[in-house]
């Protein structure tokens, strides 16, 4: 009699081609949930007999799901990010973990531009001001300026994948843009924080969330930024300070804000609601159907090679 087939666990409702590279390796198990991922109570009891969980990066990977999933041998993150995962406690128990540090780069990139556009052409706000019926005065050439963003100083706090993207679009809208990075290269355009702060009119943060980047956009540091300036988080919300952003968006220095993130996923500072000068979206940075796709054919490429005793790409403990 042959041995059972491994079993791996997927946390949302997926077409199985996007787990292919699985096909004969492992038993699949496909958690349906709507477009929502599967319930934490439904993933403790689900993933007690697997070997493998994939996750776009919304499961808590700690002690609890660790203790309640005795055969577990690897995780995959369909995610550039590794914030949910408990590193120490993975190691601490032997068991592998991956992530997809290039999937979603392309997806995010443009959904930034997308954020800032919406943001200096206040396009998000016109739209509502149609929808809702309030455009019965004919045109209302005053009303609607916005920004034209050729010519202003774009600052991008981290210079990895996904601002290497963003900048070449930023050139491309005839901006001139500024970034920090994690090791000094006396790069012409790189900054320190504070320089970049003082210097932006429109400032991206594009860091991984570590220790040492939690609240890096806090009271003194948003008080650094020129007054009037723009601040996009498409990052992690813990990255900032939302209270203190808030209060800059209320006091004026700030002139507009837009938010792909947020600091307590899925709550949100309700003095953000009324704001016209703010843009805020669902944490979709990588929701492209491509991306999605090719971020899930990525995970299971790993978990694949990880069955079959294959050397990993992407480990990242």
């Amino acid at each position: 009699m042959s041995e059972p087939l491994p079993k791996v666990l997927f946390t949302l409702n997926a077409p199985e081609d996007h787990l292919a590279p699985l096909r004969e390796l492992a038993e699949v198990r496909i958690l349906e949930n709507g477009f929502s991922a599967a319930s934490r109570e439904v993933t403790l009891r689900e993933i007690r007999d697997c070997t493998v969980v994939i996750s776009q990066g919304e499961l808590r990977v700690d002690k609890e799901l660790l203790d309640a999933a005795p055969h577990l041998r690897m995780v995959a993150n369909v995610a550039m990010g590794i914030d949910n995962l408990d590193l120490e406690e993975l190691q601490k128990r032997n068991i592998i973990a991956t992530n997809t540090p290039a999937a979603f780069a392309e997806s995010t990139a443009d959904l930034t531009m997308g954020l800032l556009l919406a943001l200096t052409r206040r396009i998000a706000e016109s739209d509502r001001f149609v929808r809702t019926g309030e455009w019965a005065g004919g045109m209302e050439p005053l009303r609607w300026e916005g920004m034209q963003i050729g010519g202003k100083t774009l600052g991008i706090i981290g210079y990895g994948r996904i601002a290497k993207l963003v900048e070449q679009r930023a050139l491309a809208f005839g901006m001139k843009v500024i970034h920090t990075r994690s090791r000094v290269t006396g790069h012409e355009n790189e900054r320190t924080l504070d320089g970049l702060l003082g210097e932006a009119d429109i400032v991206v943060v594009l860091v991984p969330l570590t220790k040492q980047t939690t609240h890096l956009i806090n009271r003194d540091r948003l008080a650094r930024m020129k007054p009037g300036a723009l601040f996009i988080n498409v990052a992690r919300g813990k990255v900032m300070d939302e209270t203190a952003v808030v209060e800059a968006l209320q006091s004026g220095h700030l002139s507009g804000a837009a938010f792909d993130v947020f600091e307590n996923e899925p709550v949100v500072n309700e003095a953000l609601f009324p704001m016209d000068n703010v843009v805020l979206t669902p944490h979709i940075g990588g929701a492209t159907r491509e991306q999605r796709k090719a971020g899930r054919l990525e995970a299971a490429g790993e978990v694949a090679r990880f069955l079959r005793g294959e050397k990993l790409v992407s480990q990242v403990c």
